[in-house]
Order: structure tokens, then sequence, then C-alpha cells
């Protein structure tokens, strides 16, 4: 990428973290609740920005604070990510991906 096309994206909000460019989207509303939030989130082994290897499926190092610091918005809580447009959110030990429509985990007590 050119000096003049990382001066676009950065003018447009855009951050580099990793490789990555990453754009703040908004913060969470007061109507989502803790557990609201964390079932939209996923584990991105694809991504694998992680604090530490688990299991082999970290493919960039991550922190939660340095990742804030190279952030354009300090207060931001779902960022969007330009290389695969995928939605994350800065948790403590990775950053996951925030999916709009959770995964049913369980189907208790549904008969066929």
């Amino acid at each position: 990428m050119t000096e003049e096309q990382e001066a676009r994206l950065r003018e447009s909000g855009y951050f580099l973290y990793q490789g990555y460019h990453f754009k703040p989207l908004r913060q969470f509303t007061e109507e989502e609740n803790f557990w609201e939030v964390t079932d939209h989130l996923r584990r991105d082994v694809e991504l694998g920005m992680m604090e530490a290897d688990y299991y082999g499926l970290q493919k960039h190092p991550y922190s939660y604070k340095e990742f804030y610091e190279a952030s354009t918005d300090k207060t931001a809580d779902i960022f969007l990510c330009l290389e695969n447009q995928k939605e994350y959110i800065p948790c403590e030990h990775e950053l996951q991906q925030y999916v709009m429509e959770p995964e049913k985990i369980h189907d208790r007590g549904k008969t066929r």
C-alpha cells in the first residue's frame, strides 16, 4: 500500500494494527447488556489475533492495551476490519469477531 493510500485510510478513521486496518464503528448502547454481547462473540482463527498461542492458533500477537493505543477512537467497542470486512471487539486476551446473528448453541428439549 502506498503512503498516499495509507494517508487516505487514516483520514477516513482507519488505523493500522498488526498489519490490518481497523475502523472504530461504535460504542455499545445502554440496551446491550453483557450477556447479549457475549452471545455475539466468536474466536476468529483465520485472523488469529491472540495474546498467547492457544493450541497453535495465534497468527498475530495481540494486546488489548496496544490495540487501543493504536486506535483512532479510544472509546469505541466495535471495530471493522478493512481486509476481511468483519466486525471485532477487543477482549482482554484476543480480538474476537462480533457477529450480528448469534449461533444457537443448544436446542435443549427440542424433539423432532
